[in-house]
Order: C-alpha cells, then structure tokens, then sequence
C-alpha cells in the first residue's frame, strides 16, 4: 500500500468538510459551560451572496477583548494596511452598536454597501453577536485576501448564521492609491443554521 502525501489544498478541504460538525459540538460545549453567562458579541456579515462554511469555530479571543462587550470604535481601523483582524473588529463593533454609517465605512466601494443595506440586514432591538475566527492571507494578482470564519448570532432569537468573510488591500504595487492600500471588505457570505 502507498502511501500519499496530504496537499495543504486537500487538508483544508477536509476541515472545510468537517466544520459543521465541529461547530455544532463547539456550540452545544458552549451552551453547557456557560448558562448564565451573557452571550458574546459576534462579527457580522451583511449580504450572503455565496454559501460557505468557516474552516475553524471562531473563538472569542479571534473576536477582540471586550469579554462580550462591543469595543469602542477605532476609527483608525479604516487606515489599517497590516492587520485586517483590527479592521473586522471595527466592523463587528459598528454593527453591534448600530452605528450603520461606521460600519458602511469598513466595506470597499465596490461592493456598494450602504447604511441602509446594513440595517435591513442586521437592524433590531439588540445588535446581532459576531465572532470571528482567525483569518488566512493570500496573494494573488497584486492583492492580498484575508478570509475569515464568521458565525452571527441575534439574541432576538432570529437564525444563527455561519460562514466566511473576506477583505482585500493592494499589495504595495506602484501606482496604488491610498485607498487600495488599506483592508476593507470585499465580500462576505453566510448560510442560515
């Protein structure tokens, strides 16, 4: 028998296929450890325009301090050209509060979002809890990516939704624009669980 060496590809397929049941087992954990805890908050996602699955369970140190409080926005987030996780800190921050116009700001121009899109999407009472896992980078064609894992839960009761969140920033190429050179969001998908 030979034996066959595991591709990164195909590695990340087999997680990418084991999450579902690793995230349904992380929460039923959760759910049993922490019964009178408050809930965290999580990282949102606006629009889903694909179905995807995060690779790995976020984890509430992926999400930022705050030990399930909305951190005060950072403002200088919007300028971050090195940590994208700081940028998906300011979005999830945006979106708990409600501030609707922050959290527009984290978005790129190109993917058209607009205050009012966000409120439609994640509006209500009590701001949707978003948690975020850590992300990967990649390079491709003058631009870096940086995918996230992302599960949104609304303490209003309304379907937890999980899946992946992606930012995109110029890689340092000539003639880029400061506005190319930061992080911002390019696209971000979720599916109802």
């Amino acid at each position: 028998m030979q034996s066959r060496a595991v591709t990164p590809l195909a590695a990340r397929r087999a997680a990418r296929a084991a999450a579902p049941a690793i995230l349904s087992f992380a929460a039923l954990l959760l759910t049993a450890c922490d019964q009178g805890a408050p809930p965290e908050p999580l990282l949102t996602d606006p629009v889903a325009s694909e179905t995807a699955v995060p690779a790995s369970l976020p984890s509430a140190e992926a999400s930022g301090e705050g030990g399930g409080i909305a951190s005060p926005l950072d403002s200088a987030a919007l300028q971050e050209k090195r940590d994208p996780d700081r940028l998906l800190r300011y979005y999830a921050s945006a979106v708990r509060v409600g501030d609707w116009a922050a959290a527009a700001k984290a978005w790129s121009l190109d993917a058209r979002m607009t205050p009012e899109k966000l409120e439609a999407e994640f509006g209500g009472d009590v701001g949707p809890q978003i948690a975020l896992g850590k992300g990967d980078t990649e390079g491709a064609a003058g631009s870096l990516y940086y995918e996230a894992p992302v599960v949104i839960t609304f303490p209003d009761g309304r379907t937890t939704r999980r899946g992946t969140i992606v930012l995109r920033r110029a890689n340092d190429v000539p003639g880029a624009s400061a506005e190319q050179l930061v992080w911002r969001i390019e696209r971000s998908s979720t599916v109802s669980q």
